[in-house]
């Protein structure tokens, strides 16, 4: 295995984070904060100058990443980043722990939202901006990782079938991904800054703009005080947040061609048609069940909670307490693990690979019948391969297996089921603290514990990861040469 294109790469990584810890800086600088100012100059230093010291250790030598390489590199990275997105937020206050910072680095950079504290207004501006950067980062770190390293496995990424997708990786790999991650990135850097302006009209102030716009793209939910974006916020802010969390799990190809004045794409896309179909089924069942009883939740709470829910972004509501609670958790449990579509930032099984199970499903079924009958799986025009419906069964058996595991776990330190159920589906699918909102106010406690918080963080790693990449590292023939 060549080490120098993952050093390499590390050391790019690191770098960036440097930098990025500028800003945060700057805001330190101005606010007068002294504690977090020299946690973010001492964190930069560091990032900075192993960055460059890796980077420049490869000068000269081979780049070329195979699989090992990549797979490799995909879980250093995540612990790299961890621990870097971890020292400012340990170093700029004395009440936080190594441990407890890592935990709140992961949760940012994969795009889960769970937090340490119950009251994120406490910390400063810049630990706050951190925050919301850590998700921006990761979000877009989840993009790359749909074009760059699940390719490199042959899974041939989530948006196989999608021909937006094909075109461009087909042509040449090494060409077509340095042109498709500026096309992403540059996609992701305008509908942040459009979000931030259009939130700053509807008069939320320019840093909770900023940082929820960066935690809304990415389909995050980091929250900057205990009400969260909907707490006290007008409709209007309300709708823009819910159309950009759809935006942000909508495929960021399709916003590509989009801006290419495709302007039909997304009516074409059978995904995105998905999508909008369960958004809409469970706004019905909003509109069925509110007001059918006392206390039960205005209609745009339902629609503001269960589109956070589907789309990963986690953003809670501030009153749930309503007679069809029950009835709630069920749906929402079934749209977290659901998700977005595949080529976004959110988490889940993703909408596509659900289709491709009910129509493998149904060839087999029909099948049983007419067994000598040729029936193609497809998603949309394309025909799908049977490796590939294959990977995407593994991948639905991991993900059934992965929450029976970590609910028995969670509710071996006596989180009632309910908790442990919701606090499994919310780290394998990375969906916010939406979810845990629906169950005990003591869930915060419990994540205290080291063990909890090490299990989270490992379903976590397998919801971002999508689980393929951290099996191929257990499978032994993978490393023969």
């Amino acid at each position: 295995m060549n080490s120098s294109p993952i050093l390499r790469i590390i050391g790019i990584v690191m770098m960036v984070f440097g930098i990025g810890m500028l800003f945060p800086l700057l805001l330190a600088i101005s606010n007068t904060d002294y504690n977090s100012r020299n946690a973010f100059a001492a964190s930069f230093c560091i990032s900075v100058f192993l960055g460059v010291l890796l980077f420049l250790s490869t000068r000269g030598r081979s780049l070329n990443f195979g699989r090992r390489e990549t797979a490799v590199a995909v879980i250093l990275l995540c612990i790299v980043t961890t621990i870097i997105g971890a020292l400012p937020l340990y170093l700029s206050d004395g009440n936080w722990r190594l441990f407890d910072a890592c935990f709140e680095s992961l949760s940012g950079l994969t795009t889960t939202g769970l937090s340490m504290t119950n009251d994120p207004s406490l910390m400063t501006d810049s630990i706050l901006l951190w925050r919301a950067m850590l998700q921006w980062m990761g979000g877009y770190g989840s993009l790359l990782l749909v074009i760059w390293a699940l390719p490199s496995f042959g899974f041939g990424g989530t948006f196989l079938p999608r021909r937006d997708a094909v075109e461009v990786i087909a042509a040449d790999r090494q060409l077509s991904f340095q042109q498709l991650w500026r096309s992403l990135f540059l996609v992701y850097l305008i509908l942040t800054i459009v979000c931030v302006l259009t939130l700053k009209v509807c008069g939320m102030p320019l840093l909770e703009a900023l940082c929820y716009s960066m935690t809304t793209i990415s389909t995050g939910g980091f929250m900057l005080d205990s009400a969260g974006p909907f707490g006290g916020s007008g409709n209007s802010t309300k709708i823009v947040l819910s159309i950009f969390m759809i935006l942000g799990a909508i495929n960021f190809t399709l916003h590509i061609r989009f801006l290419s004045r495709d302007w039909r794409v997304y009516d074409r896309d059978r995904e995105v048609r998905l999508l909008f179909c369960f958004i809409l089924i469970a706004m019905t069942l909003v509109l069925l069940f509110s007001g059918a009883a006392p206390n039960s939740m205005s209609v745009i709470d339902g629609m503001l909670f269960f589109i956070s829910v589907m789309t990963t972004t986690g953003f809670p509501i501030n009153d749930i307490s309503t007679p069809e609670k029950n009835f709630f958790i069920f749906i929402a449990i079934f749209l977290a693990i659901i998700g977005g579509t595949s080529g976004s930032t959110s988490g889940g099984i993703r909408t596509m690979r659900l289709t491709l199970l009910f129509h493998h499903a149904r060839k087999e079924l029909f099948q049983l019948i007419h067994p000598h009958a040729v029936v193609p799986v497809k998603f949309g025009r394309f025909s799908v391969t049977t490796s590939f419906v294959e990977i995407v069964w593994v991948f639905f058996f991991c993900y059934l297996c992965s929450l029976i595991v970590l609910t028995t776990i969670f509710s071996v330190f006596s989180i009632e089921f309910t908790s442990a159920l919701l606090l499994a589906v919310t780290t394998l699918s990375n969906s916010g603290p939406a979810l845990i909102n629906l169950s005990s106010p003591d869930l915060h406690q419990w994540l205290q514990l080291d063990w909890i918080k090490l299990t989270a963080m490992i379903g976590m790693l397998l919801g971002r990861l999508e689980f393929l990449v951290l099996l191929v590292l257990f499978n032994l023939s993978f490393w023969k040469p």
